[in-house]
């Protein structure tokens, strides 16, 4: 079994910037003078040496590299392009070799397709030509570093709106028709050279493929009369991002193609690493679910990768998180060792000792997640909006807690019972002094007092979404301002007031666009005509100042997502 892990973690820790984008490893970062820093590459290669060293004791056997675009040389680019790119192939086949001592298979990440000047003009845009340089691509890397086993592909994502260097993403495959040529195109590069494609089917809505992540019609047309041993399909758990109260992505179960499970340890919607965070009792479940019933190829875990934050923690090396290692070693375990049960998991990484407590800390930590973090009363719902699943967690994205009308007016129109969510937020949180005693006795490397501002918090949120107190927005927003002083590379908390309850009329009206089956509705048709979606892109715009302040400023741009 194929068992993946990211290794952007090397590169992070020589980044010095204060927020960060942690989708992809900061190359840009780490460069003097417009060329790969020697003295920052050569940190890297010894906090890969160990990091490599740590995951392959722990089971992993193969490791991701960002990105394709940082190793493919073109004659057509300007002398410092190619003179950047040949010193990034020298650094690279360097790490090559370390991860190769280590008996770790190399992938190397890309986007289909990553864009600059050089390459718009040389192709002028079109989609075969792309096609070709992108199998030019292919031929030179596997042509030029025999030990990559090869390529884990995102074709519906872009890079964000904050993204800089000298290579920006861009959506180019848009139809499953477009999408399905492409494959066949790509497929007998990698049978040549014996190599593994592993396509994702990770999307944000974009297009008509926006919704290959969970809609079947797609993906039968997508995987249309397409039989490869090099072709490995990279599902993530659910119908959307990395979060809970999701039921296991039946795609898996579509056809008997290989298939990656993805699965993160360094929770972006749960805090990063900065809290527990335990993933042992969901994970378990679909592993229940999915070995001797899916074709599963293997798991792919994200120790470092995904979301934007000021976080600091970087998994196996300097500043690690012991929540991010405990979900890393239970995530591989599980599904390298399916004789071992999730205690087994747990008391190999822990110990024997006090194992029963340490069990009843991480149930009472789960519990504060779903039950505080999470909004039972609308989490434990399913929305469909037009090409996606809505998340479970809304007001919370990252490092970001919103509460504004937009919020208040989905969850009071969603939630059929705002009373029991307020009660169950309230019992969860009086948990923390459960854990807090734990933590005590079992010496547990757990920060407390964060944990319990933080959530403070997050219950006032709770509480603001469903009600309308002047004095709880003033006791809230205090209270942040001095939690932004005392921590403040940490969340941030954005309160807005409201004078009035939900309207009827856009409750009834956002009721119209939501759907609870995946399967779309003729009416979904009339309301995402391409006319209405410039309208709602404008109704976007009359509102931002209600939503989050990252939105059209990180991830994809908000006029993309409508198209």
């Amino acid at each position: 079994m194929l068992a993946l892990v990211d290794g952007s973690a090397p590169f992070f820790l020589e980044s010095k910037e204060k927020h960060l984008n942690w989708s992809k490893a900061p190359l840009s970062h780490l460069e003097k003078s417009s060329l790969p820093s020697k003295k920052k590459h050569k940190r890297v290669r010894e906090s890969f040496s160990k990091y490599v060293k740590r995951i392959s004791k722990l089971g992993f056997n193969a490791i991701s590299l960002d990105e394709l675009c940082y190793l493919s040389e073109r004659s057509f680019y300007p002398e410092s392009l190619s003179l950047k790119i040949r010193s990034y192939r020298k650094k690279y086949k360097k790490l090559f070799k370390i991860a190769s001592s280590q008996d770790l298979k190399i992938f190397i990440t890309s986007d289909f397709f990553s864009v600059n000047d050089s390459i718009l003009e040389e192709t002028e845009g079109k989609l075969e030509r792309i096609v070709s340089l992108f199998k030019e691509s292919l031929e030179d890397l596997f042509g030029s570093f025999p030990e990559i086993s090869g390529i884990i592909l995102r074709i519906g994502e872009s890079d964000g709106v904050d993204v800089t260097g000298d290579f920006r993403s861009k959506l180019l495959l848009k139809t499953p028709k477009q999408t399905n040529h492409f494959l066949k195109e790509v497929l007998p590069i990698f049978e040549k050279y014996d190599k593994k494609l592993i396509f994702r089917t990770w999307t944000l809505g974009a297009y008509e493929v926006g919704d290959l992540i969970w809609n079947p019609k797609t993906y039968k047309k997508v995987f249309h009369n397409i039989q490869s041993k090099s072709l490995i399909i990279s599902l993530k758990y659910g119908e959307g991002d990395f979060f809970r109260y999701l039921p296991l992505n039946p795609l898996f179960f579509l056809d008997n193609k290989p298939k990656l499970l993805e699965l993160q340890a360094r929770r972006e919607y749960e805090g990063f690493g900065e809290y527990p965070s335990f993933v042992g009792w969901m994970y378990e479940k679909y592993r229940s679910e999915l070995l001797g019933k899916a074709n599963l190829s293997g798991i792919s875990v994200w120790t470092q990768t995904g979301g934007w934050s000021s976080f600091k923690n970087i998994t196996f090396l300097k500043r690690s998180s012991y929540w991010n290692e405990l979900n890393s070693f239970v995530s591989v375990k599980l599904f390298t060792k399916p004789e071992w049960s999730l205690e087994d998991c747990i008391r190999k990484f822990y110990g024997s000792k006090h194992l029963d407590e340490f069990l009843e800390f991480l149930r009472l930590s789960e519990d504060l997640i779903l039950n505080l973090l999470y909004d039972p009363g609308f989490s434990s719902q399913s929305f469909y909006l037009h090409r996606v699943r809505i998340p479970p967690l809304l007001h919370i994205t990252w490092d970001k807690i919103t509460v504004s009308d937009p919020f208040r007016l989905l969850y009071s129109a969603l939630n059929p019972d705002p009373r029991s969510s307020l009660e169950l937020g309230e019992n969860a949180f009086s948990s923390l002094s459960k854990m807090k005693k734990i933590s005590e006795k079992l010496d547990l490397p757990y920060d407390f007092q964060f944990q319990k501002k933080t959530f403070r918090l997050i219950l006032n949120a709770r509480k603001l979404i469903y009600s309308r107190s002047n004095n709880l927005i003033s006791e809230s927003k205090r209270l942040a301002k001095e939690y932004h002083k005392k921590y403040p590379k940490t969340f941030r908390f954005q309160f807005q007031g409201s004078k009035s309850k939900p309207n009827a009329f856009l409750v009834l009206f956002l009721k119209l666009f939501l759907r609870r089956r995946s399967k779309y509705r003729i009416l979904d048709k009339i309301l995402f005509h391409p006319i209405l979606r410039k309208i709602y892109y404008l109704v976007f715009l009359g509102i931002q100042k209600k939503l989050p302040d990252f939105i059209n400023r990180q991830g994809m741009p908000v006029r993309e997502l409508l198209k």
